[in-house]
């Protein structure tokens, strides 16, 4: 079947569902767990080829076995990350020609929520990140930093202002100002996440009246980072990075000198959806967490009592339909529209949310460790309200284009 093609809609049986879709281990034994993603995923399946599927199949095997050893603490996120560029999953949207697989960018959703599900934590570990950034401007697909990055080099994005928050229009703490040679940053970027895993930022600073972004390795000799501890998401590093007359090359800005406010959009409406698949992947495992332990206490599932049964069936309702709108609204585009992308985002967050709540309040003590995975799901979703803009600034945002629509008559 060509690549982008449909495959055939029917209904399998969850043995069937699992084969097709998680592939054979070594031995020619079905890989099966006792908690599987795809029970979420078979309402999406249709609308992948084979191709696709087996890819599927392929990085959830990959993925599984990551987070097992980043759990055990045999390796670290950012080896993780080597791995599955390697295998051919962290690349496998990146276009053909700097090195990745060519496969649709919806692709890149079921993974993510594959991700969440196995380990919120690896959220960048399978795709290209912020390094998306240098694909959108034509001049980089030659260059050897963005092969590197798709090799899997880390790039972290540094925009966020101690003052102006992640709103480029108010960034004007961090200035670039030219040199016969290129340009000069000046500035302070804070909650920066990856501040010591990423081998390059792109930094986001005003020139003049506009805002660039320029590409900045993380050895600059003009760059000071210093760590800072979150409340969640602990998995990668977070800090600050102080820029005292960094020094670039003229050709380390992307897009030109007023390109930046468009880059940031741009990326964030591809980016900001892939966030929403991992915050709902890892609510579904919260809530397989949850069924496990109702399992545990009751005589087959037979016997629920306090509206268990109702409460997980509204969290999987919840969980279920927000994926497969999330996967449908993004198939037959590779460029989302912005405001789009803020309500996924936001509504899958709060979805999830709502699901990682509902599982620990109703599992009580059992939960309440501080390294319970429904525990640390749910303290890393809480951190996803304030990652990449607030949830409810981004529903105002959607509320403000939507209004402004009506007022002027537009569609």
């Amino acid at each position: 079947m060509r690549q982008g093609a449909a495959a055939p809609l029917h209904s399998p049986g969850m043995g069937d569902l699992t084969a097709d879709l998680m592939g054979c281990s070594a031995n020619g034994q079905v890989a099966a767990a006792t908690n599987s993603p795809w029970r979420w995923l078979s309402q999406v399946r249709w609308m992948f080829d084979t191709s696709e599927l087996g890819l599927l199949g392929r990085a959830d095997m990959t993925l599984q076995v990551e987070s097992t050893k980043l759990r055990e603490g045999s390796q670290t996120l950012l080896e993780a990350k080597h791995h599955l560029h390697r295998e051919g999953i962290g690349n496998a949207t990146a276009p053909r020609d700097v090195g990745g697989g060519g496969y649709r960018w919806v692709v890149q959703l079921p993974i993510q929520f594959l991700v969440g599900y196995r380990d919120l934590n690896m959220r960048d570990a399978a795709h290209l990140g912020h390094a998306e950034l240098l694909l959108l401007d034509d001049s980089w697909i030659t260059r050897d930093e963005l092969h590197q990055a798709v090799a899997g080099e880390l790039i972290g994005v540094a925009a966020t202002e101690p003052s102006g928050g992640s709103n480029l229009a108010t960034a004007s703490t961090t200035i670039a100002v030219p040199t016969p040679s290129g340009w000069e940053l000046t500035g302070e970027k804070k909650w920066i996440s990856r501040i010591e895993e990423a081998g390059a930022f792109v930094i986001f600073a005003r020139v003049h009246d506009d805002i660039a972004a320029f590409y900045v390795r993380s050895t600059n000799e003009g760059l000071t980072r210093a760590s800072l501890v979150p409340s969640g998401l602990t998995g990668w590093s977070w800090g600050s990075l102080v820029m005292n007359c960094a020094r670039v090359r003229t050709t380390d800005m992307i897009g030109g000198a007023t390109a930046g406010v468009s880059l940031f959009r741009r990326h964030f409406a591809r980016y900001r959806p892939l966030v929403a698949a991992t915050c709902l992947g890892a609510a579904a495992a919260s809530i397989d967490h949850w069924v496990g332990f109702v399992l545990s206490r009751s005589d087959g599932g037979r016997v629920l009592m306090g509206g268990a049964l109702e409460k997980i069936g509204q969290c999987r309702s919840r969980i279920i339909l927000a994926i497969s709108g999330l996967i449908a609204g993004a198939l037959h585009t590779a460029d989302p529209d912005p405001i789009w992308a803020k309500m996924a985002k936001a509504h899958s967050v709060e979805v999830a949310l709502r699901a990682a709540r509902s599982a620990a309040r109703s599992m009580g003590a059992q939960s309440y460790e501080a390294e319970h995975p429904v525990r640390r799901i749910l303290r890393d979703l809480e951190a996803f309200e304030y990652a990449d803009g607030a949830v409810d600034p981004l529903f105002r945002s959607s509320g403000y284009a939507y209004v402004r629509q009506i007022a002027d008559g537009d569609g």
